[in-house]
């Protein structure tokens, strides 16, 4: 879930198509529940205010129907907003809140009746919730709220454990290691972290028994997979009854395996490279419904596809071809009987010009079609039919009449003229483009590449860059496609003559999360960037300034509401933070630097009086009493990350804990070392659960089963 990178620069062409998984890798209708994604905001409906008004008519006359309704209404919007938007995880306890904290408070505040109506519930009604998150995610919404509901987690039997985020809390992965049986994890997603959490993951399991119901297993571009890793693995995990496999990164060093590998169970196969796969299995699985991958040559392509053309329903190519073996490559696609294929993904890197027919020769034979991505490297020139849309319109309007998403980038020859390229767009402004089936066309002026917006359009903005609007078709997708905004205040007066040039009055970035500004912050300045940026939505806020600028920042930061992150690299910071008056009880990550070295002790006071429910903070070790002052003024803190001078040593573990609160909590200490850039940094990661015991030894509990199955 997550924090998953959404960067269109991967689909290089040394790389498979399914590099940006979001889009590439799964269309809509394949997901499953456990990638899907949840709402942090509930909205709640007018018969949900309804219930509410008629609960306290009544006087709580009806309190176990009425309240039990209400559940079933607050569970139904969670689901249908499963499909919208990520889970921060500063925001994961919407959910308990959204579901069990209101029940004390319709209840006139008694605790005691909502843990007796909440252990009522059955845990079917649990288990159609749980599936929608990710096992980290569920153990910091759910568990410690009674007895009962710990109960279910500990008997859940469908956890999905992703641990390759860098935002997972020591908390969680010691509830991991305790609470969790080996046959209650059914997906496994590994990646490198600061604390080795695969390694210490693996070390736990070892000992206990094999993962015998686990079915997925992705292990991204952090870690690479040699047979080192492939072997510890096995040791507790059965291949053969893998059913998804994702590999990101794999090496084999081209060597003679000691053992090779049966998957005979697999359906879903996403590998970097089939060359590697056909080293490490015995066979080629040949049950695959889902196979993205790039291939090493196409002698490879036909062994991987032909045995399994009959049910695929997705698949994505990624490979290189040369004037000798495109017709071959062609060939084999026209001989393919691809009857049940949905989805089809082809990142192609040819030497010679591809002519529309060879496109053509390989898509005939996908007549049920719904969802089709092309990437092409190999710059074209302004004259080839590929770049017509009058072809394409004619083609897909009577071959692949079930086609519902059609996104490409065909890289176009440089030194070409805007007279072309409007010549070029102009075959795509049809009413069968634009209304039949929206989808939009333009030029990349920085990809050189005529695209499909927004799934190929850029996710970030950064006014150093120099951008030509001139040729832009549809501005309002643009804009509304940016979620990452980086303005250099020098510049801004470019920028807004760039905005109000447009044809819209006033373009408005209405889904930026990540605002970042460098430089002197006026409050005219400010007021433009309100009237242009949706800042209620703004997640994460960097800013960095030499110059004295705290009225327009606190504006800024006033209409923040969903801030949860905030980075300050600010020379007069101690005068900014003795004008905020109120706590920041959002903010959860704190980034600070580039304040005055003298102002820390008080600078320091203001960290802990405004950000009271801080959990990373990241700043410059000073001492071994400041160190303190930290950890025991915020008492929330999950990790501490200080950076250290080239002159400072930090203090070991047994001091920390005898001079500190942790002498309560579990934690761990780290001293990182970056060689290249000279940089050293003490993390803390603390577990700030000072109570955690292993429920699963007293079981007082009969979970309730639903009376109609």
């Amino acid at each position: 879930m997550h924090n998953y990178r959404e960067e269109i620069s991967s689909l290089s062409s040394t790389q498979p198509p399914y590099a940006d998984f979001i889009g590439i890798l799964s269309p809509p209708n394949i997901n499953s529940p456990i990638n899907t994604v949840i709402n942090p905001i509930l909205p709640k409906t007018r018969l949900h205010h309804v219930c509410e008004y008629f609960i306290e008519f009544l006087h709580y006359w009806l309190p176990l129907y009425l309240i039990f309704v209400f559940l079933l209404l607050a569970i139904c919007q969670i689901i249908l907003a499963c499909h919208n938007c990520p889970l921060p995880n500063t925001d994961i306890n919407w959910i308990r809140a959204s579901l069990f904290m209101n029940i004390p408070f319709i209840l006139g505040g008694n605790n005691s009746m909502s843990n007796i109506l909440l252990n009522r519930l059955p845990v079917e009604l649990f288990d159609e919730i749980l599936c929608y998150l990710s096992c980290c995610h569920i153990l910091r919404a759910f568990y410690s709220i009674n007895d009962y509901l710990n109960n279910v987690l500990i008997n859940y039997n469908n956890y999905f454990l992703d641990l390759s985020s860098s935002n997972i809390s020591k908390n969680e992965i010691d509830l991991v290691c305790l609470l969790l049986r080996s046959e209650q994890i059914v997906g496994l997603k590994f990646g490198k972290t600061n604390f080795d959490l695969v390694k210490r993951f693996l070390l736990n399991f070892s000992n206990k028994q094999s993962f015998t119901r686990l079915r997925s297993l992705w292990i991204d571009d952090t870690i690479i997979v040699d047979q080192l890793f492939l072997s510890k693995l096995a040791s507790i995990i059965n291949y053969n009854k893998i059913i998804s496999i994702r590999f990101d990164r794999i090496h084999l060093n081209n060597i003679i395996l000691l053992s090779r590998y049966s998957f005979n169970s697999l359906s879903h196969l996403v590998i970097s490279s089939s060359n590697e796969f056909r080293q490490l299995s015995k066979e080629i699985p040949t049950h695959l419904i889902y196979l993205h991958m790039y291939f090493d040559s196409i002698n490879d392509m036909d062994q991987f596809i032909r045995p399994n053309m009959h049910q695929l329903k997705s698949l994505g190519v990624g490979i290189q071809c040369d004037i000798n073996n495109i017709d071959q490559f062609m060939l084999f696609f026209s001989d393919y009987q691809l009857t049940q294929l949905i989805q089809f993904n082809l990142n192609f890197n040819v030497e010679i010009n591809v002519q529309f027919d060879i496109l053509e020769a390989i898509l005939l034979t996908m007549r049920r079609l719904k969802y089709l991505t092309i990437i092409l490297n190999k710059a074209l020139p302004t004259n080839s039919d590929v770049l017509n849309g009058i072809q394409w319109k004619s083609f897909l309007s009577t071959s692949l009449i079930f086609l519902k998403i059609f996104n490409f980038k065909f890289s176009i020859e440089q030194q070409t003229s805007e007279y072309e390229i409007y010549s070029i767009l102009n075959t795509f402004q049809s009413k069968w483009w634009l209304k039949d089936k929206q989808w939009f066309v333009e030029y990349d002026i920085h990809q050189n590449a005529l695209i499909t917006m927004p799934y190929f359009a850029s996710k970030t903005f950064d006014n150093h860059h120099s951008y030509s609007f001139d040729l832009m078709q549809n501005p309002k997708i643009f804009y509304s496609n940016i979620n990452s905004l980086n303005i250099d205040l020098v510049k801004y007066n470019e920028l807004e003559q760039i905005l109000m040039s447009q044809s819209v009055n006033r373009p408005c970035f209405n889904h930026v999360t990540q605002l970042s500004l460098n430089g002197y912050l006026t409050t005219d300045i400010c007021d433009a960037i309100r009237n242009n940026i949706d800042l209620s939505i703004i997640k994460h806020f960097e800013f960095s300034s030499t110059i004295g600028t705290n009225e327009a920042f606190i504006q800024l930061i006033d209409n923040m509401i969903n801030l949860s992150s905030i980075h300050i690299q600010y020379l007069h910071s101690l005068d900014l933070f003795n004008q905020l008056l109120s706590p920041y009880f959002s903010i959860r990550h704190l980034i600070l630097f580039d304040y005055e070295p003298e102002t820390r002790k008080e600078l320091f006071y203001h960290i802990c009086r405004l950000f009271p429910r801080l959990t990373h903070l990241t700043t410059n070790y000073h001492s071994r009493r400041r160190l303190c002052y930290l950890l025991n003024g915020l008492i929330h803190l999950e990790q501490l990350t200080l950076h250290l001078a080239q002159d400072q040593y930090a203090p070991n573990y047994s001091w920390i804990k005898q001079h500190s609160r942790l002498r309560q909590n579990l934690f761990e200490l780290r001293v990182f070392t970056n060689i290249a850039q000279r940089e050293r940094k003490l993390v803390l990661w603390i577990n700030t659960n000072n109570n955690m015991r292993h429920q699963r030894r007293h079981q007082h509990h009969i979970l309730n089963k639903c009376p109609i199955q």
